[in-house]
């Protein structure tokens, strides 16, 4: 396939990029600043322009559009960009690309969305990124069913930190952003997508897959922390015990089944491997 991957210069895109090339795909790897992606061609757009966009899916079987900014890049987290480069590159870049898919009769589609969509009606939390990715979702599924459009979104958790502790106990739940998840487990899912033939139109959680229940939650947020991951993993109740002050304040009911059912596809990376792996670099 000819794909087109968006975000290419980031954590993310560029692995993306460059395992679509490993496997014999044909890519164009693009973001703000050019791509450094062997196998594919690597250029430096503004993606945000309709007409530029309207080039770059050209002769593409695929679209996967990954870039965007994120709440760090917002100036009120310190970071570069306003609340109108959120606009221009999120919300109105999201839109062209989409048209681009359109006009050049492009039948696939793989957005990047983010679980930041759950923020909604929690007004304390919800800014411009989290708009953005609603206003994204919203847009795809216009897409699909005024053009006919295949697309795939996937709600992403949190993901890219090089903690290993941080990441595995992040996989249980954080306060915002839903659960993590290692990077490798998210190209993965990325991928999988990508490859997917059978998925009219859906968006996807992607998270670590986590077995709890409500009562769970409950019982876990009532002071039993310990006792609640012991159910599942009984095996490591000591290094539970040890981790206690890692533990988040609370846990997600995280149910992947639809995600892994429908894109045919594994988390191998959970919270499970991580205590089986941090039992091995403890000795």
């Amino acid at each position: 396939m000819n794909i087109l991957v968006t975000g290419a210069a980031g954590l993310l895109g560029s692995q993306v990029a460059a395992q679509l090339a490993d496997v014999g795909h044909r890519v164009r790897a693009v973001d703000f600043s050019e791509p450094a992606v062997d196998g594919a061609e690597c250029l430096a757009v503004d993606a945000s322009d309709p007409g530029v966009c309207i080039e770059l899916g050209k002769g593409m079987d695929h679209i996967a559009h990954l870039g965007a900014f994120h709440g760090v890049h917002l100036e009120r987290n310190h970071g570069p960009r306003s609340e109108s480069d959120f606009f221009s590159s999120n919300i109105a870049g999201t839109f062209h690309m989409l048209e681009s898919a359109v006009a050049n009769h492009v039948p696939k589609f793989t957005w990047a969305s983010s679980t930041v969509v759950y923020e909604r009606g929690t007004w304390r939390i919800y800014g411009i990124y989290s708009l953005s990715k609603v206003v994204g979702e919203e847009f795809c599924q216009y897409f699909n069913r005024e053009h006919g459009l295949r697309i795939i979104g996937l709600r992403y958790g949190t993901f890219g930190s090089d903690d290993f502790i941080e990441t595995g106990f992040g996989m249980l739940g954080t306060i915002m952003h839903g659960n993590m998840i290692r990077t490798e487990e998210v190209v993965r899912l990325t991928l999988a997508a990508i490859e997917n033939e059978t998925v009219d139109f859906g968006m996807y959680d992607a998270q670590t897959p986590l077995p709890f229940t409500p009562e769970d939650e409950w019982a876990y947020m009532r002071g039993n922390p310990v006792e609640t991951l012991a159910t599942y993993w009984p095996q490591h109740r000591q290094l539970i015990e040890k981790y206690a002050d890692r533990l988040p304040p609370t846990i997600n009911t995280v149910r992947m089944e639809r995600t892994l059912r429908d894109l045919r596809v594994t988390v191998e990376h959970d919270f499970g491997w991580f205590l089986d792996e941090l039992a091995k670099r403890e000795g």
